[in-house]
């Protein structure tokens, strides 16, 4: 009877006008144009001192890490984490994202995953902002690749760091236009004051380390569970 009725439905396709094509035609003009100027900024930035695993650096970093060379490279590594993390917090719009995501309002939001890391790593929380970054990272964000990146290489974990880069499209990680250079302040302890009443640590992975997450990604977890997890706080 269905298949009846579907081969009589007349598919009735909506008129396609000059007009209709050309907005179609500026829109995807629109969209080649800004996917160039990301590209354009993300060769600016690299030029400019973001690390790639080609970077001269690494390869003193590699051979000799417990060198003053290789030392200073690892200082370097470990500011340009903790400057990108910042960047990442004050950037327009994050500040909302993180707190719809520690709400569990966008619970899959990839933005508030990166920045709670970012939370996480300048809160002395290293395991937990592995975790998230991880997270955004494995559905496309770049940003959150990179860090883990950076993070693999302050592990002396290359390989790793570089497959973040490769695999996890950390070479697409282009700071927004409106991102600029931060100084350390007050904007990570009043955001962490913030949300700190809606977060819990979990205990995770072999080694049981403590994550913090989300109080709403508990909400559908047994008790017994949650004293299972829970660690406490």
């Amino acid at each position: 009877m269905i298949e009846n009725i579907l081969r009589g439905v007349r598919i009735r396709t909506p008129e396609y006008t000059q007009e209709h094509r050309a907005e179609d035609d500026l829109r995807l003009r629109q969209r080649i144009a800004q996917v160039n100027e990301r590209r354009n900024r993300a060769d600016q930035f690299r030029a400019h001192g973001w690390l790639a695993p080609s970077s001269p650096e690494l390869t003193c970093l590699q051979l000799a890490s417990a060198s003053p060379a290789g030392r200073a490279v690892k200082t370097r590594i470990e500011r340009d984490l903790a400057d990108l993390c910042r960047m990442v917090i004050t950037a327009p719009g994050c500040k909302e994202r993180l707190i719809e995501f520690v709400d569990a309002a966008r619970p899959t939001d990839q933005v508030g995953a990166r920045v709670f890391g970012c939370m996480l790593l300048l809160g002395g929380h290293e395991d937990g902002a592995r975790f998230w970054w991880g997270f955004a990272a494995g559905v496309g964000d770049g940003t959150a690749a990179y860090a883990l990146f950076l993070n693999g290489l302050l592990r002396d974990d290359p390989d790793a760091a570089t497959r973040c880069y490769l695999d996890w499209r950390g070479k697409d990680f282009t700071p927004d236009k409106d991102w600029e250079p931060v100084r350390p302040g007050r904007v990570e302890t009043a955001l962490e004051q913030q949300i700190d009443s809606h977060v819990r640590e979990v205990t995770a992975g072999p080694k049981a380390q403590h994550v913090p997450i989300p109080e709403g990604y508990l909400q559908d977890v047994t008790q017994e569970q949650r004293d299972e997890l829970l660690c406490g706080r």
